[in-house]
């Protein structure tokens, strides 16, 4: 009875919040976000060159150390995946993770062997990717939000958007006034003055507040007999782990996913070092990356509209045939106009698939076991995040152009628009009372 009046309490005292609690945690995931993918991928690219010429690695090396950090990550989704479905877990995980996330970066001030980059930004990094990534976060927005679910993982990834729109221009300006060593150690500042005290914030989910989804009260909640499209709190089935890796659909989720990792991750890690081949300078290539994500920032809004009002499956089909012209388009780039022209297109058509296809999840699957399922996708989809920045820079050596990576590329954009049409939504099963 002492708990239960307690949990009462304070969800009667967050209650005095001009707005649901909820949008912190959407908002907290949001920066969260940021820094993930701005300090991962397009860090790695921002900083080649320079370490390149310091150190005399290649980009095998250097790109390695990104997959490593990737592949760890991933093999620990079903562990830590379970975690974020937990009452109190995430908010013990969330705040370890942003420190080993700033350290990973911090300790890069002082490296000078391939061994020491890969203990550091590989096997440190993938523990804070793991438990700080926005696949934690995505799992409790999923969880605080049903009704308004689409809205709210639109400003989650908006803020995941924003990494290329931040993080390319003040790193190239970080690495222009103090160098590639002192810009990683600054950058490793920046995460844990911000990441941490947001990672404080989160909470599990709405009723472990004595809150309701989407900011509802119990005089206020939708009926069941509600004619919204998207199904209430109480209409939505929650598919346990088991039951959901015995459905194809499952499966079919996880290939897109595994297959557009390519198409997004490993691609946007050489844009820079492409950009630069091609005759732009760093600054220039870092402004096309920034209009990209000026543009990919808005785009999660877009998909996010459209996801509330029409079918989940056929948004990620028109997304995955957007994204296979855009990369078409990159290869004919030969002025700064074009490379604007690109990042518009690109920005907008790349920022739908993650969110799509965590809406399609959450919309098949239910919310009560979310972090479980999401959790066991994830050493597949970081399995081919992993692989591919290193493929294409291997192929880009082997070939001698980003030519033949590129149109590997398309083809994988292809195959996940073909998986995208093969879903359907699972059959709910039958349970032994």
């Amino acid at each position: 009875m002492r708990i239960m009046s307690l949990m009462q309490g304070k969800g009667k005292s967050r209650r005095k919040l001009p707005f649901f609690y909820g949008w912190i945690i959407v908002g907290a995931g949001a920066i969260s976000g940021s820094f993930n993918l701005g300090s991962a991928g397009f860090a790695t690219s921002t900083f080649l060159a320079a370490m390149q010429s310091d150190l005399g690695w290649s980009q095998t090396v250097i790109f390695g150390a990104l997959s490593v950090r990737v592949l760890l990550g991933g093999l620990m989704g079903p562990i830590l995946g379970p975690l974020a479905d937990h009452p109190w877990a995430p908010q013990v995980i969330l705040p370890i993770g942003s420190i080993f996330l700033a350290l990973s970066f911090i300790l890069l001030r002082w490296v000078e062997t391939p061994f020491q980059y890969y203990m550091v930004y590989g096997v440190l990094g993938a523990v804070g990717v793991a438990a700080q990534g926005s696949g934690m976060w995505q799992t409790l927005a999923i969880k605080w939000f049903v009704r308004k679910r689409a809205k709210a993982l639109s400003w989650s990834n908006a803020g995941a958007a924003s990494g290329p729109l931040i993080f390319p221009l003040f790193l190239t300006f970080l690495i222009g006034s103090m160098g590639w060593r002192d810009a990683w150690l600054w950058l490793g500042i920046t995460t844990l003055i911000i990441v941490l005290p947001l990672s404080l914030m989160a909470r599990t989910r709405p009723e472990v507040m004595g809150m309701l989804p989407d900011g509802d009260t119990e005089e206020t909640k939708p009926s069941t007999t509600s004619t919204s499209q998207r199904p209430t709190p109480s209409e939505e089935y929650s598919f346990t782990k088991g039951e959901a890796l015995r459905s194809s659909s499952f499966w079919i989720l996880t290939l897109a996913l595994a297959l557009a990792v390519v198409g997004i991750t490993g691609y946007q890690a050489h844009w820079i070092p492409y950009f630069q081949e091609k005759g732009f300078s760093l600054e220039v290539a870092a402004s096309g990356v920034a209009v990209y994500g000026f543009f990919n920032v808005g785009g999660r809004f877009v998909w996010g509209y459209l996801a509330g009002k029409y079918n989940i499956r056929t948004m990620m089909i028109l997304q995955g045939c957007l994204a296979t012209v855009g990369v078409i388009f990159m290869l004919f780039i030969f002025n700064p106009v074009m490379m604007v022209a690109w990042g518009v297109f690109q920005g907008i058509n790349l920022a739908g698939f993650f969110m799509l296809q965590s809406l399609a999840t959450a919309e098949f699957f239910g919310r009560d076991h979310i972090g479980a399922i999401r959790g066991f996708m994830t050493p597949f989809a970081n399995g081919t995040r992993a692989i591919a920045p290193l493929m294409i820079g291997a192929m880009h050596d082997w070939s001698g152009s980003y030519t033949v990576p590129f149109l590997m590329i398309v083809g994988t954009w292809i195959l996940a628009a073909l998986a995208a049409y093969a879903i359907q939504p699972p059959q709910i099963p039958t349970r032994k009372s």
